[in-house]
């Protein structure tokens, strides 16, 4: 690892703290650094001020001197007016001398920063640690891509795919660290999604730890007042049609939209070909009989498979978890 390598890496996890915070824009993290190597401030876009302007006000609150230091980004600084001003100008107006990213700002409309930055007579470099960058904001570039939020499905199911009970009862498949360690994948989101059979039956509150993404029930069937009671309720989406939730996904601009729930919305997902990520926790189980995890009558033969990649797997209290990520087509 580079020595300009360590500090975009680190830039890189800086700025998926925001994750579930920044929709519509990209999670960005920012490092300021001086010439003996020594970190001055930093910052993370978490919907607010972005990151780099926060790495600069971070370094002056701890009385360092940035004239001259160089910025290590995750993401090209802006070049455009928005909710803010472009990043590009406080870091000209901080006397900052180089500026390394690790991704061109795909998004057309606030390209350009590096191109800004060298008319100014900084040393910029880009594009150093492209993948990582891509891999850390896939799901607002699924967004940019695809022109939907990145869809990312989870199941928690026995060792022979079963969710639930032949009576309906699923509670507790997987253990109480599993039970944790999804809720805290929640924060990473901008909205989480469920169907009205789990809403009606479950109750569950779909929270997370330190942030609690948007909570939608999709379906028609009629809900207890008590689940869309205000802001801190539920918002229904009175339709069984994948496109018209993803319609108001995409209205609302959200990055990432996590769907839980039973067989039946999963289904739907995974026959629309919008799942873009599996998250799955496997307990060390067998029912037997009872509900299956996914259930798509109209896929018969080997043609119709969809097909995903391991990304990550890891033991948790005796449960499996693996993080799959779409194929594309062969």
């Amino acid at each position: 690892m580079s020595y300009d390598e360590n500090f975009l890496r680190q830039a890189i996890q800086i700025g998926e703290s925001g994750l579930g915070r920044t929709f519509p824009n990209p999670i960005v993290g920012a490092v300021l650094v001086d010439s003996e190597g020594r970190v001055l401030g930093e910052g993370f876009h978490a919907g607010a001020e972005h990151a780099e302007v926060i790495a600069i006000a971070d370094a002056r609150g701890k009385g360092n001197e940035i004239r001259g230091a160089t910025l290590y980004c995750s993401l090209e600084p802006c070049n455009h007016h928005g909710r803010t001003p472009p990043c590009t100008d406080a870091i000209i107006d901080a006397g900052i001398a180089e500026v390394y990213f690790a991704l061109s700002d795909p998004n057309p409309t606030a390209a350009g920063g590096a191109e800004r930055l060298r008319n100014a007579a900084l040393e910029v470099k880009g594009d150093l640690l492209r993948d990582e960058a891509i891999y850390s904001n896939r799901a607002w570039i699924t967004k940019l891509t695809l022109s939907r939020p990145r869809i990312t499905l989870k199941i928690a199911q026995t060792l022979d795919a079963r969710v639930a009970a032949s009576n309906g009862e699923s509670k507790w498949i997987t253990s109480t660290e599993s039970r944790t360690h999804a809720k805290k994948l929640r924060d990473g989101f901008d909205a989480i999604c469920i169907g009205t059979g789990t809403a009606i039956s479950d109750n569950p509150t779909l929270r997370g730890v330190s942030h609690n993404p948007v909570r939608y029930v999709l379906g028609e069937r009629a809900l207890p007042e008590l689940l869309l009671d205000g802001e801190e309720g539920f918002q229904q989406l009175k339709t069984h049609l994948i496109e018209e939730s993803l319609a108001q996904f995409c209205e609302r601009g959200f990055n990432s939209v996590l769907i839980e729930g039973g067989p039946t919305i999963a289904s739907a997902f995974l026959r629309a070909g919008v799942v873009d990520e599996l998250h799955l926790y496997l307990a060390p189980s067998i029912m037997g009989s009872g509900r299956a995890a996914i259930d798509i009558p109209e896929f018969s033969d080997f043609s119709q498979q969809l097909h995903y990649g391991l990304n990550s797997l890891s033991i948790i209290d005796g449960d499996i978890f693996a993080t799959y990520l779409k194929k594309e087509s062969d």
